[in-house]
């Protein structure tokens, strides 16, 4: 049948800090129904095929009609099936990024102590058939590795043949994730450097380990040989920080250092709360950025992974990226092009 929808809500799930959710790709919802309500798996599934029901009636909700992956085209009917999962730890971190959300007014109710296990989530997915050999699992936010069920969940959807990728800081060497890296299903590892220095490091991680994280990320490049292209250094654009010239250069000097092939860049929409109704502003300097970064990767010889939700802001498509004054702009452009090393 022929209808607005995407694949995440076809099959995917979000286990979160809060609970379950059926998509993770909208900031702003859908709500989470907590893992200590009663039947909260089965509810969600409710939720999601009453959404799905609802679109073949071309009944979008406000919260999906910016999003880049609503697409009209023939859609299969929804089996059961789970073919994302999205694990979120938000239980811990060896980090404290000034743009991550938590414990701003992003998610104003969201604790550190809120705990939930995830093995015995996807252990039941499993054991119910309700999970693809196929499906495509991500470990994300806070920090991954931290997780106590972190190896053991990687070894079992390995062992699924299911495919992988973890977005971490890479503060911490996960050996599992080189045996990760090293299976034939093109897992991935996405590592958030945001910088080319030190000192920029330690303003926007506010920990001292720039270093460490340079070293852990050339320990995965050596010990994953052929597919070290598997290993992405992520550059989170963010204003008046990383979004000139000098920083994103010096990224370029890191990456080709220790081997990284593969790089992406992102912009900061924490701050902004997803603001659909396009009344958040972007600065000059960090769309500047971005397209200096793409034209970068490509001269120097980088694989750039694409980022659907940083592209629908720097284009214009979500955010009005451009009502800032005349005289901001100016400002703006002299700190992309002029901003070095104080």
């Amino acid at each position: 049948m022929k209808f607005k929808c995407c694949n995440h809500i076809l099959g995917s799930i979000n286990l979160g800090f809060l609970g379950f959710r059926y998509c993770n790709e909208v900031w702003e919802g859908p709500d989470y129904i907590h893992y200590s309500e009663e039947n909260a798996f089965e509810k969600n599934e409710e939720r999601r095929l009453q959404i799905i029901e609802d679109m073949k009636q071309g009944i979008i909700p406000e919260r999906c009609k910016q999003c880049p992956f609503l697409e009209e085209k023939e859609w299969k009917e929804f089996d059961g099936k789970i073919y994302r999962i999205t694990v979120f730890n938000w239980k811990h971190c060896n980090a404290a990024c000034f743009y991550c959300s938590v414990g701003s007014t992003f998610y104003p109710n969201v604790k550190r102590s809120d705990d939930y296990d995830s093995l015995p989530i996807i252990e039941n997915l499993i054991q119910n058939n309700r999970l693809n050999s196929d499906s495509f699992i991500a470990f994300m936010g806070g920090e991954p590795t931290m997780l106590l069920e972190f190896p053991s969940i990687v070894k079992l959807l390995l062992s699924k043949n299911c495919r992988l990728e973890v977005l971490t800081n890479g503060i911490v060497y996960e050996p599992v994730i080189t045996d990760m890296l090293n299976a034939p299903n093109n897992n991935r590892i996405s590592i958030s450097l945001d910088c080319g220095s030190k000192e920029t490091y330690k303003k926007i991680k506010r920990v001292d380990m720039f270093n460490q994280v340079v070293q852990n990320v050339k320990q995965y490049v050596q010990k994953t040989g052929n597919n070290a292209n598997h290993i992405t250094l992520k550059y989170i654009i963010l204003p008046n920080v990383n979004d000139n010239k000098y920083e994103i250069d010096k990224f370029f000097d890191v990456c080709k250092s220790i081997g990284v092939k593969t790089v992406t860049r992102a912009v900061n929409h924490h701050e902004s709360k997803m603001d659909t109704t396009k009344n958040q502003l972007i600065e000059t300097s960090v769309i500047k950025a971005y397209y200096y970064f793409s034209k970068q990767a490509e001269k120097l010889g980088f694989s750039l992974l694409p980022e659907p939700w940083a592209d629908a802001i720097v284009e214009n498509k979500v955010y009005n990226c451009r009502k800032i004054s005349p005289l901001t702009r100016l400002r703006s452009e002299l700190h992309f092009l002029f901003k070095h090393k104080n």
